[in-house]
């Protein structure tokens, strides 16, 4: 009887996988879209299909026309529509449905807001004019009353269909402010309402070039910076499609009236034109500010061929440089990073010379130290994004006049197979918040430039300041197999089981945690004194030395002292260290040593 039973069962399995191919694999497909398809009002119709729509909402009367991959505005302006809302609405118009039918021969349109309707939506498909009117909402305020034109039915549809028709004119509309593509800019154009013209012209794959008013290199950032803002920039208002001129008449002075382009500012505007491609096929593309407009922290404008003012946050005109002191190039010390070879630094903390080697800064002079990496990529960092405030005099040939004879910091920098260094010389200004600096060497000389007068202290290093304070040499935290924690009697042994697993074996055992061990071994290896407090280790017992409150020991596999710390006493901002067999004591900022474990409580799981 065990094989019937089999047999029956391996037949009912054939027919339910049968049964699920038909029914889930070969029908699921068409009965999922007659689901779809079921009490729609259009079955027929998708969004690709409607090549125009006009919606009428009391007085007013939108209409778009489909162009090419997009939407035009055809009224009650012509202008290009944005794609994003007419999609939504014809997204929702296609696939809009009667979710109930209300009265199929309504005597009375008006108890429904159908009398007249709140929106009536026509639109143009495969040929045919189709229509659906819009009325009020249902009491639950999820559904609005709707009627197919041509058609006396009254049903519920979702009022989504409602809140995309009640669109402002506005939202259908592009706020692009200037279409470009930014790899298309070749030049640059500024002409303020005086008169004044300042443009730049690009050179090369990103460089930038001042052709107006003198030729000078333009500063590559401020002119990037700009043409993002131009491109994302999005208009915030439309205020007029076409203003009036002011009317010709015998006065002293002519009659403005609030919608002349003058009210606006725009009779002489501040104007900024990007020519787009090459010399032989440029083509200009124009915008122009106008006044102010201060409560709503935007400025009136308008773009050239193009009868229509707006508004645009006031934020793009402020990135606009009106002259060539705002559009030269503004850094001060510019140099190839990958090419230093050499560093020379004069202050009032001494001089101080480095050299690169085996891919390290080393101290040579005034003695022979290894460089801290940091410290060093913040003083190189820092004197190539120097930037000038404003522009003193071109020529620095008189530096006598400015301080700049005697400066009071000098950074020399050696870079491969120059024949001589470039030189930033830096000297105080009479305005206290300011300070003189310019190139020297390194080909011809930089203009005179006003700075912040912070640069004189941030260029001022000592030896001390530019030494490498890592107390260890850097190694291997995987590396590290043994822990052990000296405090008084008490010594805390840990060893390593794994790569994450600890356990504490004297003075018990049990497993400890991870994490913590984990921070103890990173703090040694990260550690950094602040001060040489005695370089030769004189009275060790003012510091909490004679024994030390607690010694740290990392060793590795082979037994090896990886990295050894005796921690001394610890005062209000400030706790003494030493390396055992080494004299030096050192102080460091007590919150990177953290808290030691002092028990085995503090280290079990």
């Amino acid at each position: 009887m065990r094989w019937k039973t089999t047999a029956f069962l391996a037949v009912l399995l054939i027919a339910l996988g049968s049964f699920f191919y038909v029914y889930e694999v070969r029908q699921g497909p068409a009965r999922e879209k007659a689901a779809s398809e079921k009490d729609r009002v259009w079955k027929d119709l998708e969004a690709k299909d409607i090549d125009e729509v006009t919606i009428k909402r009391g007085g007013e009367s939108i209409h778009l026309k489909r162009a090419g991959e997009g939407w035009m505005l055809a009224a009650p302006v012509e202008a290009k529509a944005e794609s994003r809302p007419v999609d939504d609405l014809l997204s929702t118009l296609t696939a809009a449905r009667v979710e109930r039918e209300i009265d199929p021969n309504p005597t009375k349109l008006a108890d429904f807001g159908l009398e007249p309707p709140a929106v009536e939506i026509t639109f143009k498909a495969k040929g045919q004019e189709r229509g659906l009117r819009l009325g009020a909402k249902s009491p639950t305020g999820i559904w609005v009353y709707a009627q197919q034109a041509g058609k006396p039915a009254v049903f519920l549809a979702p009022d989504s269909l409602l809140r995309d028709a009640q669109k402002s004119v506005t939202d259908f509309r592009d706020r692009t402010l200037l279409a470009f593509e930014r790899k298309d800019v070749k030049g640059l154009q500024v002409k303020t309402p005086s008169g004044q013209t300042v443009a730049a012209q690009l050179k090369g794959a990103d460089e930038w070039q001042v052709t107006t008013p003198l030729a000078l290199p333009a500063d590559r950032e401020l002119i990037s910076g700009l043409l993002e803002k131009l491109k994302a920039a999005k208009i915030k208002e439309f205020v007029a499609e076409t203003p009036k001129a002011p009317p010709k008449i015998l006065q002293k002075a002519p009659q403005k009236t609030p919608e002349s382009a003058d009210a606006y500012g725009l009779e002489r505007p501040l104007s900024v034109t990007l020519w787009l491609g090459e010399e032989k096929e440029r083509v200009a593309k124009t915008l122009r500010f106008g006044k102010p407009v201060p409560d709503k922290k935007a400025v009136y404008a308008q773009r050239e061929g193009d009868a229509t003012v707006f508004v645009v946050d006031e934020e793009l005109l402020k990135a606009v440089p009106t002259s060539a002191t705002a559009l030269r190039d503004k850094a001060v010390f510019a140099y190839d990073r990958g090419k230093l070879e050499r560093v020379e630094l004069e202050s009032p903390k001494g001089k101080v010379t480095l050299a690169l080697e085996g891919g390290a800064w080393r101290i040579t002079a005034p003695v022979a130290l290894k460089a801290d990496e940091g410290a060093m990529g913040a003083l190189l960092s820092r004197a190539r994004d120097l930037r000038a405030k404003d522009f003193v005099a071109d020529a620095a040939a008189r530096l006598s006049q400015f301080g700049l004879d005697r400066p009071q910091v000098r950074l020399s920098v050696w870079e491969k197979d120059a024949k001589e260094p470039r030189v930033l010389l830096i000297a105080p200004a009479k305005a206290k918040e300011e300070a003189y600096a310019t190139l020297a060497g390194g080909g011809a000389p930089g203009p005179i430039v006003l700075v912040d007068a912070k640069v004189l202290s941030e260029f001022s290093r000592s030896v001390q300041d530019l030494r490498d304070r890592s107390l260890f040499e850097a190694f291997d935290t995987r590396d590290v197999t043994r822990v052990q924690i000296q405090r008084g009697d008490q010594t805390l042994t840990l060893e390593r089981k794994s790569e994450e697993e600890w356990q504490l074996v004297t003075p018990k055992t049990g497993k400890a945690r991870g994490a913590r061990v984990g921070d103890i071994i990173w703090t040694l290896r990260n550690l950094k004194w602040r001060d040489l407090v005695a370089e030769q280790g004189w009275e060790p017992g003012r510091y909490g030395f004679e024994p030390p409150a607690t010694t740290v020991t990392l060793s590795g596999k082979d037994g090896k002292t990886l990295a050894a710390l005796a921690v001394g006493k610890r005062e209000p901002g400030e706790a003494y260290v030493r390396v055992p067999g080494q004299p030096a004591l050192y102080a460091i900022e007590p919150r990177s040593l953290g808290d030691l474990p002092a028990t085995p409580e503090d280290l079990l799981l």
